[in-house]
């Protein structure tokens, strides 16, 4: 018997623009190559080296927030580490967003680390495990820690709904499969020479092309 495969679920393209100072602006379009059900996010994941354990950013905070549960969480600058991000679920799921961020720092115990700028808002979340982690993981003690840093940055992210007590998510709050288009900017930086809030406020100026 020959092996089955489905085809892909999404067609992808991505562009990468450099700038001299360091920047990569990356532009990515996602379209739907069959019929979904509505998604559970929609966004990049960066693996890091697990000494970038400092975490910092500009958006709703400081507990987790979602789209459809955020009114307790206000806009501002917020600080901790990787591991306090993490929320001990009874049983492991995702935990730890963090909606309408407008940037976010991940940097190692001398400041130096990567500055994501969200064009204009991200959803945003970083543990030392991977999603595969928590969904393989039926009790908290089974969850080892990743000598890495999983950076998530979703231009769009599922709801949470009530469903483990009441209904699920409302319509409006749900991700559907449809073409999307989203922008982010990275950078390289060092907390010790220049505030990550500054360089977020840069302006880039498009490279010239021949």
């Amino acid at each position: 018997m020959s092996p089955c495969s489905l085809p892909p679920a999404f067609s992808c393209t991505y562009l990468y623009t450099i700038y001299g100072t360091g920047d990569i602006v990356i532009e990515v379009q996602v379209t739907p190559r069959r019929d979904l059900p509505p998604l559970p996010r929609l966004g990049l994941q960066l693996i890091l080296p697990g000494r970038f354990d400092r975490f910092a950013w500009f958006g709703r905070g400081p507990h987790e927030s979602y789209p459809d549960r955020k009114e307790s969480a206000p806009v501002g600058i917020y600080r901790g580490t990787v591991h306090d991000q993490y929320v001990p679920y009874v049983r492991p799921q995702e935990n730890g967003n963090k909606t309408d961020v407008r940037w976010a720092a991940v940097t190692d115990i001398r400041g130096r680390g990567l500055l994501a700028v969200a064009m204009p808002l991200l959803n945003v979340s970083v543990h030392h495990y991977r999603p595969e982690d928590f969904d393989a993981a039926a009790h908290t003690y089974e969850l080892v820690r990743r000598d890495e840093t999983v950076l998530h940055l979703d231009h769009g992210m599922a709801p949470l709904g009530s469903a483990s007590c009441g209904p699920g998510p409302l319509e409006k709050y749900l991700l559907k499969p449809e073409e999307t288009r989203f922008s982010v900017r990275l950078r390289p930086f060092c907390e010790r020479d220049d505030s990550a809030a500054r360089l977020a406020r840069m302006t880039l100026e498009r490279p010239e092309t021949e």
